[in-house]
């Protein structure tokens, strides 16, 4: 199996201001938030020259996307149950669902 890295420069300054807010969002609880926060990151990472594979498995990305997890409280079952109760709210159906509290 090849495997391909990449580096993140931590001087370059879009780089640099996402890891700093993906570290600072692991104690957020505020998901409109983080998902902003994510986006606005995501746009300027891209606009810095990365795209593709090098952008969905940057350290940044990872960061928030184990944050959105762990907020979600996401587990193989929990992921399962959204996608079936999707396919039915696709179809114009109601569906009920698990609250875990924060």
């Amino acid at each position: 199996m090849n495997q391909t890295t990449s580096i993140a420069d931590g001087n370059i300054l879009a780089v640099k201001s996402a890891a700093q807010d993906a570290n600072a969002v692991q104690n957020a609880v505020n998901l409109i938030a983080i998902i902003g926060c994510f986006h606005r990151h995501l746009l300027a990472l891209r606009q810095s020259g990365l795209n593709d594979d090098d952008l969905n498995n940057h350290p940044v990305s990872l960061a928030f996307v184990s944050k959105l997890n762990s907020l979600c409280r996401m587990k193989i079952e929990r992921e399962m149950a959204a996608f079936s109760a999707i396919d039915r709210i696709a179809e114009g159906k109601s569906v009920e669902y698990e609250v875990l509290p924060l």
